[in-house]
């Protein structure tokens, strides 16, 4: 049974809380317990959407949800039934051995319950403290109008907004202002992984190796006391021709150019060394910036000055508008890329197909416009959006900052076309080298983002540090793991994992916690042993000064393999919002 979750996995937490709610179901039955099997499925609600950690409860939950989040979110047509529901979760949950290791005991949390429910009766008899959806739901309810009749719950609106039906419109006044003062866009804010960063000494070998930094030290030298620009702020095509030769690039091209503008290697780096302050356009000539000399020879400040300068050299090129129209997806380079540098980041320096970054960014445009406005624009559009992504990835790859390569997997191409909507699919898959995760995290740092060390989520239960690192690059999640596992004593750290793996169904989850057991010693890998054979026997483990016991075997498993009846009632529950 999965009882953490990872922000925006909504579907993974459906599926877990249809199995959960099976299973209580079950459990009510056999120890007779009367409880409103919706009412508990709400609990869920509250704190997938509180913390996504079904598994942590404390006395401060409790009083939130009862006192809060109940009155607000859920319409509740017996306030007397609320309590119980709480109170059979929390037998449930501690029968069956859930509680995380910071949770707090379920005597403390069943006395929370008592003390928070007046509180919780108070708050539902005041219509002020419901938010929008519950206050119609309530009064769809209270008028007899079925909710499942759009026809009729459209005359009730009609009627109320005319002034003929009778609800509480100072309680509404309320609700509006304050949904009025509910900030209309969410704060980006991903949860990220800790990821161990280069030494000082990796960095400078590999800016030094740089081939992009090369190039543009010596486009910077070769400006010198400076190049004429024609009317239209290009290099003439001598000096382009000149530049060319001397930086060995487009040597298709030379032949046939009349321009600077048909030499598209020696424009894209000059753009580049504009966009990076190395060069500047002053009354019609190019010239060095003066203070970008010292950085000439400092090639780790040289390099992440070029780095960062990689969003605003894709809002020059130009390709993204067409006939002056915005882009594509309203949404510049420098907006977009940082999505992209998170989603590397994520994953350690693991590999993200480029297809998941297109389509976060046509997501993103969606969400701001509340529409599907993407799909409005024209093949050619979408061609030239990334045809300029392209260009900007190969210029990350000449920089050293990520590898390029491709899959050639059917199977996987045949998913990235679902991803896309698209019969052509980009196969290019991309990762941080590991200057670019030097790069990345300084970046996201200065953007306030919290990024974690490695061994920060050593004082986690471990199923929450399993879900974190689930995504990220395996020798990464790894050292994790093995960190997570050396912050305990031996024999505790197996009990907790042993407790863990009777319950994991989530394969990738099983193999990073058989990989800390590992590093717990003789102990751990035996009982790591018994869990790849599939045997979930008691194990004792020796802990220091005090006699162990074994470990309870849980009690969900048989309980899932039996038929389950309905569930008691139907849920009455309008506008959750799980958040993730």
């Amino acid at each position: 049974m999965r009882l953490v979750f990872t922000p925006g996995d909504d579907q993974g937490y459906a599926e877990a809380r249809s199995r959960l709610l099976e299973q209580f179901s079950l459990w009510a039955r056999r120890r007779r317990v009367e409880v409103d099997t919706a009412l508990v499925a709400a609990v869920l609600d509250y704190k997938y959407a509180r913390d996504r950690r079904l598994g942590r409860w404390t006395r401060s939950h409790i009083a939130d949800a009862l006192g809060m989040w109940f009155p607000r979110k859920v319409t509740v047509l017996e306030p007397d039934d609320v309590a119980p529901a709480f109170h059979a979760l929390v037998d449930f949950v501690d029968e069956h051995d859930w509680f995380d290791p910071q949770s707090h005991p379920a005597d403390a949390l069943h006395r929370q319950v008592l003390d928070s429910t007046p509180a919780l009766h108070d708050g539902l008899a005041d219509e002020r403290n419901y938010d929008l959806g519950k206050f119609w739901g309530v009064q769809l309810h209270r008028h007899g109008v079925d909710p499942a009749d759009p026809a009729a719950v459209q005359r009730f609106l009609d009627r109320a907004g005319a002034g003929q039906t009778d609800v509480d419109r100072h309680a509404l006044a309320e609700i509006m202002r304050r949904e009025a003062q509910r900030p209309t866009r969410t704060e980006w804010n991903p949860e990220l992984p800790p990821v161990p960063m280069p030494g000082a000494a990796a960095l400078v070998d590999a800016a030094e190796r740089s081939e992009a930094l090369e190039l543009l030290r010596r486009l910077t030298l070769w400006v010198r006391a400076g190049r004429r620009l024609t009317s239209d702020g290009r290099l003439d095509r001598t000096d382009a021709l000149d530049l060319a030769a001397h930086l060995q690039l487009d040597h298709i091209y030379r032949e046939t150019a009349r321009t600077s503008d048909d030499l598209p290697e020696v424009s894209l780096l000059l753009r580049w060394a504009r966009s990076a302050r190395l060069v500047r356009v002053v009354r019609g000539r190019l010239l060095p910036v003066k203070s970008a000399g010292p950085l000439l020879n400092r090639p780790i400040e040289l390099w992440r000055r070029v780095f960062e300068s990689v969003g605003r050299l894709g809002d020059s090129l130009g390709g993204t508008d067409v006939f002056g129209a915005p882009s594509l997806f309203g949404m510049s380079m420098s907006q977009a890329f940082p999505m992209l540098w998170v989603g590397l980041y994520a994953t350690g320096g693991g590999q993200v197909p480029l297809e998941h970054f297109h389509r976060q960014v046509r997501d993103a445009v969606n969400d701001e416009a509340g529409c599907v406005v993407d799909d409005l624009a024209g093949d050619v559009e979408q061609r030239l959006w990334r045809r300029d992504v392209t260009a900007l990835l190969d210029a990350c790859e000449l920089l050293g900052a990520i590898e390029l390569t491709e899959t050639l997997d059917a199977d996987e191409l045949d998913e990235l076309s679902r991803v896309a909507h698209r019969d052509d699919p980009d196969p290019t898959v991309v990762a941080l080298t590991p200057m670019g995760l030097w790069a990345v995290h300084e970046y996201l740092t200065e953007q306030g983002m919290h990024l974690p060390a490695p061994g920060e989520l050593a004082d986690e239960d471990v199923e929450y540090v399993c879900v974190r690192m689930s995504g990220v690059r395996a020798d990464v999640a790894e050292a994790e793991l093995a960190a997570w596992a050396l912050a305990r004593r031996p024999g505790d750290a197996v009990r907790e994992l042993d407790r863990f793996l009777r319950r994991c169904e989530v394969p990738a989850h099983r193999a990073l916690a058989l990989h800390a057991l590992t590093a717990t010693g003789p102990a751990g890998r035996a009982v790591a042993a018994r869990h790849r054979l599939h045997v979930a026997e008691p194990v004792v483990v020796p802990a220091p000064h005090r006699h162990v016991g074994p470990t309870p075997a849980p009690r969900a498993a048989a309980a899932a393999a039996e038929t389950t009846a309905p569930l008691p009632r139907t849920a009455v529950r309008h506008n959750l919002e799980p958040a993730g």
